[in-house]
């Protein structure tokens, strides 16, 4: 019965996530669109920035129930489950096509922040120091971001892009309805995430790096599948793209800045591995294939993904 609960719990956080998640995507994309920016980077950003707002929720409050490694593991499992997973589904819906901008400046920013995670966690710590320089970095991105989308102007008409809701007030009502949804959906998901894995004899890591990374990572899931099923390629791929950006630096530099957050060596010497290694391989991937995430793109992802959770579970 006790199972029974943990699960009840946990599917009910996660349900709650994704409809949070969605309500705070619409009302982050109407805001933006109203300041009329380009749907490619209101994905690398808001939309990002929205999707991503589960696991910054997770996080802290994994942080504040002094569970360090399920804070951590779950932006590094996200991370993983992103990339390999989510473009991996959304290339198999349709093919995707990168553009030149994320190709050339924002997956490589991706690969930078992967590694600056490595290196600023070498001390098994993420400090307050370390939290603000993350925090500091995120925001000049952001900025040359959001500069460079201005010059770049816009190539279509956004409201036929993308939804913009009736008035201000209703963007404000939804992120209101989104915020107080993310508290309460990632706290269900995240007492019956723990409680199942306790059941089962999973470790903290595992619980963060499985269950609730895929949980948390289905805002990102959904939203991507959809953009692609649409033809939307430049959501879809930068979508991932920022929320991974997001993930490592906003929510492991917020949660720290917090709260301090303990690593442990083996999130850090083998799960942020596979998160960099994840990270690098989409590099040399779309330039092979000429920048397009075609199905047998997605086939590579979602069996380098199976073979890293097979580790997980065999060790």
């Amino acid at each position: 019965m006790d199972l029974v609960i943990s699960i009840s719990l946990l599917l009910a956080g996660f349900t709650i996530l994704i409809f949070a998640g969605d309500a705070l995507v619409k009302a982050a994309v109407s805001i933006s669109a109203r300041t009329k920016i380009d749907p490619a980077t209101i994905g690398l950003t808001v939309i990002a920035a929205g999707t991503s707002a589960p696991e910054l929720v997770t996080s802290l409050l994994a942080a504040f129930k002094n569970s360090p490694d399920i804070a951590l593991g779950n932006v590094v499992g996200s991370n993983i489950f992103n990339i390999l997973a989510i473009i991996g589904i959304a290339s198999f819906i349709k093919p995707n096509k990168i553009s030149t901008q994320s190709l050339r400046i924002e997956l490589p920013f991706l690969i930078f922040s992967a590694i600056f995670l490595f290196i600023l966690g070498q001390d098994l710590i993420f400090s307050r120091i370390d939290g603000s320089i993350m925090l500091m970095v995120l925001g000049l991105f952001l900025v040359y971001t959001i500069r460079a989308a201005k010059k770049r102007g816009i190539d279509t008409d956004l409201e036929d892009e993308i939804e913009i809701l009736k008035s201000p007030l209703y963007d404000g009502l939804y992120l209101i309805v989104g915020f107080v949804g993310l508290i309460g959906g990632a706290d269900l998901a995240l007492r019956g995430g723990v409680q199942i894995g306790e059941y089962i004899g999973l470790s903290e890591r595992i619980i963060g790096i499985t269950i609730i990374s895929v949980g948390t990572g289905l805002p990102e899931l959904v939203t991507s599948a959809v953009a692609a099923y649409k033809g939307r390629d430049d959501i879809a791929i930068s979508n991932v793209i920022g929320s991974n950006i997001m993930n490592t630096l906003a929510i492991i530099g917020t949660t720290s800045l917090v709260l301090p957050i303990s690593a442990s060596e083996q999130i850090m010497n083998f799960d942020v591995y596979w998160m960099i290694a994840a990270s690098v391989i989409l590099l040399p991937l779309f330039y092979i294939t000429k920048r397009v995430s075609n199905r047998p793109t997605a086939g590579l992802l979602l069996g380098i993904y199976l073979t890293y959770i097979a580790i997980l579970i065999l060790n």
